[in-house]
């Protein structure tokens, strides 16, 4: 079964988004993470190379906890936290994908390394499409090169219909609207697909 890595770009309203972006040189491992029974979701996060005193005003300030604990640890601090609106548990809930812990997350940035088909992993790409969320698939490892696609079948989908109604035509044969309508998808949707699949694919040939 395909092992895949994603890079997900966490959300402005997400409270790890701007202190690891912050904190460039810090680093943050999510050591666990489940969403609770009212719709919350619930965690632990273990942070290095960022002030205790720092940490604390972090997790006061965020509107998107609920509550949060700063806890003394080696080298770091440990955060217990209970988010109001977990965006990310709540797309990998409804995918039916469990996500492989610890991930870390750098400069607002998670990694996450996934087991699961393509079928799954299509199904968590639009899921997170849904919620507006950032990824990019940086690598799939089938235990074999040649079975190797940076794109979700999702991605490849729609590029394929862009490419066949003249979308990367030069000059242009159709525009980003004619796309949408094809594939029974919003403009805004669509424009991101194909955004990350054309970013997939740049990264993919020159690694």
């Amino acid at each position: 079964m395909p092992r895949a890595t994603l890079a997900i770009t966490l959300p402005d309203e997400m409270w790890l988004a701007p202190v690891t972006r912050e904190n460039p040189d810090a680093t943050f491992r999510v050591l666990s993470a489940l969403p609770a029974e009212d719709g919350a979701g619930v965690g632990l996060v273990e942070a290095r190379g960022v002030p205790p005193d720092e940490m604390r005003s972090v997790v006061a300030s965020s509107d998107a906890l609920r509550d949060g604990d700063v806890l003394p640890a080696d080298d770091g601090v440990l955060v217990q936290f209970e988010t109001r609106t977990p965006t990310l548990l709540s797309a990998t809930r409804s995918a039916k994908l469990p996500l492989d812990f610890p991930f870390e997350v750098e400069a607002g940035v998670a990694r996450w390394t996934l087991t699961a088909t393509h079928e799954r992993l299509a199904r968590l790409g639009d899921e997170l499409d849904a919620r507006g969320v950032d990824y990019r698939l940086e690598r799939v490892d089938t235990g074999a090169r040649e079975e190797t696609d940076p794109l979700t079948d999702r991605q490849r989908d729609v590029l394929d219909a862009a490419a066949d109604a003249g979308y990367y035509d030069e000059p242009r044969a159709c525009s980003l609207t004619d796309v949408a309508d094809d594939v029974g998808l919003a403009k805004s949707t669509v424009s991101g697909i194909l955004h990350r699949a054309e970013r997939a694919l740049v990264h993919d040939h020159l690694d």
